[in-house]
């Protein structure tokens, strides 16, 4: 085992939020992204829920009507250029 001298890189942020319901999780994500810095973007899967931070946090956001796995590839893609 060797050590070496450590150098920093950029990276892409991954990270996971889960909990029950009530739990924080879209506040939590908001206040985080809005601390990195720069756009956010939500893809809300629950009606319009993320909206209700709208006062709070400045973020762009798409409402998913049906929750199938194009439809968040296709949000994931219109959010890319941000």
């Amino acid at each position: 085992m060797e050590f070496k001298k450590a150098v920093k890189s950029s990276a892409k942020l991954r990270a996971a939020l889960f909990g029950p319901s009530g739990a924080g999780k879209t506040w939590s994500a908001l206040a985080v992204g809005s601390g990195m810095g720069g756009a956010l973007a939500v893809i809300d899967s629950e009606r319009g829920s993320a909206s209700k931070y709208a006062d709070r946090f400045s973020f762009d956001c798409v409402n998913l009507k049906t929750k199938i796995v194009e439809e968040y590839v296709a949000a994931i893609k219109s959010a890319a250029p941000r």
